[in-house]
């Protein structure tokens, strides 16, 4: 019994440091730059769902929703290298996402309540966190930067 203990406790030992392992794991992903791209679009199209949500512009949320599939399709290729398992937790998080902005878009097609809309993007905002969650910290672009091009960073000034 007491040996049963001792086994049972060393395995969570070996657990706890493979979780506090992930992320240092996860920083030394073999294509960083693919990967961190493939983050900022999920969040610019993010945004830009947020946008048409908010100007009303119902038509183009599944465009925005084809756009944030492309950039789901980007982070799946930015980790094909990567271990099974880690692919496979990204996936399963990356598929809850997608379906969430997929509710989205066809609820679009039928949208009269901008504030019904909305509340989906926040569902489907903590889902793309998720995602980011597998990540280091500094591979997340921040949500509230503006993207280059709109008046943001990188924006050309004449």
């Amino acid at each position: 019994m007491k040996r049963t203990k001792q086994i049972l406790a060393a395995l969570a030992s070996i657990g706890f440091v493979v979780m506090l392992a992930a992320p240092i794991w996860a920083a030394q992903l073999k294509s960083p730059d693919d990967v961190k791209t493939a983050l900022k679009l999920l969040v610019q199209v993010s945004n830009d769902f947020k946008r048409q949500i908010g100007n009303k512009n119902f038509a183009r949320v599944p465009h925005e929703y084809m756009e944030y599939t492309e950039a789901a399709d980007a982070l799946r290729s930015g980790i094909k290298n990567e271990p099974a398992d880690f692919k496979a937790r990204v996936e399963t998080r990356l598929k809850a996402a997608v379906t969430a902005y997929q509710k989205i878009s066809d609820m679009s097609a039928n949208a009269t309540d901008a504030d019904k809309l909305m509340a989906e993007h926040s569902k489907a905002v903590t889902a793309m966190n998720a995602v980011f969650d597998l990540f280091p910290a500094d591979y997340r672009p921040d949500p509230n930067l503006p993207p280059p091009g709109r008046g943001g960073r990188g924006a050309k000034k004449d």
